[in-house]
């Protein structure tokens, strides 16, 4: 007679292996007050303490959340592929420590979510980037809503338990004035961008952080050639007694900006940071530099710093003869290092005047030698803000004799593509590119690159290459997320063959597309709008908008103000004001009217009246479009009934399923 083990003979071990393979939200829903024995083992493994429902559709949501113990609830996640009307559909979790926001959409809802947990929050992290986010205008209405400084002005204060703040490393949100005076907390862990020294100074000179401050990492991206990166003058620093590792990275796109490295000698002085251990440093240096480099404190005192940096030298004719005066490592911790020349190609001022897409570029692009530490210490290989300019070549000069028996887990997670013919020079590159590490990949412009085989590849972006859909049989079966970005003023935009969508419905992991228009100067036909309806089932949460870059009407035209929620805190900022730098406002204050002589104001007015009008009309066919798709969602079948929010001023709507 045959044995036969029934379920409940099955030993715990069994169920926490099983575990290990199936993600929270599925053993949460699969063995969720099956028994006793099974409940006790998902309390003792924490999946009650620490939840991600981020894939999970509105009736698979709204169910778990009636079954689970919100009062246990410590960790929550919200990925990128998450629909953005997640956060607002949570309760109130007494015990939250730790949020974690990825691919954050809008600072008003992450505003009022925070600051209902301000009692209790200690890490937050506050992840975005401006390819995720849909940014611009639609007619009087700012987006995204709310600004992250003034999140940050109007929350730090309340969130007095806090002691972990990432902020990640995009700057493109009007993060550029770092609010200091916002910390009251006393954190150990600080990531955030920056775009000067001299607010990285007021930072580390804060009280309460230069006692508590472990870990600091930050990225600066500024295009201000006119501003000196350099100390303030008479400011001393204050002695960080407890920092231990620091992140210091500059963009390879953002030259224009250069840190003295005498600069980077004070900020890391040893009776500055006396306790420092670990540095990533990736700057622009000169030539010159390399001699002070080289007798520094960071390389040779006896903190016993473990230093791994990404060296980029304007300097192109020495090449492979600044070996041996590029140092291998600190004196206690050598490294292996290697030399590159990068080539960075910016698009044509022509650009719309071209047919042939390898001319959308400048023929003659700017190149540099980098010489960095094995591994890659760093999270990108020098991201671009917007698609305007890339590597599109990559050349290997200089190799450690043995690198290829070693190896390195580097730390690049995020890829951005332009040119097919520059993929292969990137993923050469010694210990930079593994592939089975890469989880995101902006792609710009082109197809989707041949042989490209990555297995960990959750998140895409696909900058005005509708047409590399057709293709979708090359894209690696686990992407989770899709978002695409149509730039009218860009090169490659075509946005009438919608029919490629239909392809989607082959990768079986996919759960979320966006599409995010920008200055398109027409609306969705009829036909568009039923292909782009028929496809929306596929997904978990969908959504669609338009914006435009530029063309904001008068403030002073419409009274509109967005606030946020008044039971929360009284904020009396007006959010419908442009999202840009506050240096460059107050640089062009009078900037609207330079080309205008005095006798010819009146044109002025007459132009912007027309402007006004032209703008109003296009936010009308947006709004068409929006109406019409939202018509067409309503009479498609679906087996439970989704949840359909149309944006505020009607030039976009989302849909979770």
């Amino acid at each position: 007679m045959a044995l036969i083990t029934q379920f409940d003979d099955l030993p715990d071990l069994f169920f926490i292996d099983l575990f290990n393979y199936l993600s929270s939200i599925d053993i949460l829903w699969a063995f969720t007050n099956l028994n006793n024995r099974i409940q006790t083992l998902i309390n003792e493994r924490g999946f009650f303490r620490h939840i991600n429902l981020s894939s999970a559709r509105l009736s698979k949501f709204d169910t778990l959340l009636t079954i689970l113990p919100l009062n246990q609830i410590e960790t929550l996640i919200i990925d990128i592929e998450a629909s953005p009307l997640q956060l607002t559909r949570w309760p109130y979790l007494s015990h939250l420590t730790t949020l974690r926001l990825y691919g954050l959409r809008d600072f008003i809802d992450a505003t009022n979510f925070i600051l209902r947990h301000s009692a209790s929050l200690i890490h937050l992290t506050l992840e975005t980037n401006n390819l995720f986010m849909s940014m611009g205008f639609t007619g009087h209405i700012g987006h995204p809503r709310g600004r992250l400084p003034i999140l940050a002005e109007n929350v730090l204060p309340h969130l007095n338990a806090l002691c972990s703040l990432d902020l990640g490393q995009d700057t493109g949100f009007g993060l550029t004035n770092w609010y200091i005076t916002t910390i009251q907390c006393p954190l150990n862990y600080l990531r955030v961008s920056m775009t000067h020294i001299p607010h990285l100074c007021h930072v580390m000179s804060r009280e309460t952080l230069s006692t508590t401050l472990e870990q600091l990492h930050v990225t600066m991206r500024s295009q201000h050639v006119r501003r000196k990166n350099s100390l303030p003058k008479g400011l001393v620093l204050s002695k960080m007694i407890n920092l231990h590792t620091f992140t210091l990275v500059q963009s390879i796109f953002y030259r224009s900006s250069r840190i003295e490295w005498s600069t980077i000698e004070s900020l890391t002085a040893s009776n500055v940071m006396p306790a420092l251990r670990r540095m990533d440093l990736a700057i622009f240096i000169t030539v010159d530099d390399l001699d002070c480099i080289n007798r520094s404190s960071l390389f040779m005192d006896d903190r016993r710093i473990d230093i791994q940096f990404a060296f980029i030298i304007d300097d192109t004719s020495r090449g492979n003869q600044l070996s041996h005066y590029v140092p291998h490592g600190s004196r206690f911790h050598p490294r292996q290092i290697v030399g590159v020349t990068c080539a960075i190609s910016c698009l044509s001022r022509n650009y719309q005047e071209l047919t042939n897409i390898n001319c959308y570029f400048d023929s003659y692009p700017l190149a540099y030698d980098v010489w960095y530490t094995l591994p890659w210490a760093f999270e990108q290989f020098f991201d671009s803000v917007v698609p305007i300019q890339y590597i599109t070549k990559v050349e290997v000069f200089a190799l450690p004799p043995s690198y290829s028996s070693i190896i390195y887990s580097s730390r690049l997670r995020t890829l951005h593509i332009s040119e097919n013919d520059s993929l292969p020079s990137i993923i050469s590159m010694p210990h930079v590119v593994q592939q089975d590490h890469i989880n995101t990949v902006h792609l710009s412009f082109h197809d989707w690159p041949t042989g490209l085989n990555l297995l960990a590849l959750r998140h895409v972006t696909l900058t005005n290459n509708l047409v590399a859909l057709k293709n979708f049989s090359s894209f690696p079966s686990n992407i989770r997320s899709i978002q695409i970005l149509f730039r009218a003023n860009m090169p490659n935009f075509v946005s009438s063959n919608w029919s490629t969508l239909r392809s989607l419905s082959a990768l079986p992991m996919l759960t979320s597309l966006h599409i995010v228009i920008n200055d398109m100067n027409t609306g969705l036909d009829d036909i568009s709008c039923q292909i782009i309806a028929e496809t929306v089932p596929m997904f978990v949460n969908f959504g669609i908008c338009f914006r435009r870059d530029s063309g904001m009407p008068p403030c002073d035209s419409v009274d509109h103000c967005i606030e946020f929620d008044p039971a929360l805190i009284d904020v009396a900022n007006d959010f419908t004001s442009p999202i840009i730098d506050d240096e460059d406002d107050e640089d062009n204050e009078d900037g609207d009217y330079e080309d205008y002589e005095d006798g010819d104001y009146e044109d002025y007015e007459d132009d912007q009246d027309d402007d006004l009008a032209f703008l109003e009309s296009i936010f009308d066919f947006y709004r068409a479009s929006i109406k019409e798709l939202h018509r067409r969602i309503l009479c498609l079948p679906f087996h439970m009934k989704p949840l359909i929010v149309i944006e505020e001023g009607g030039c976009g709507l989302t849909v979770w399923l």
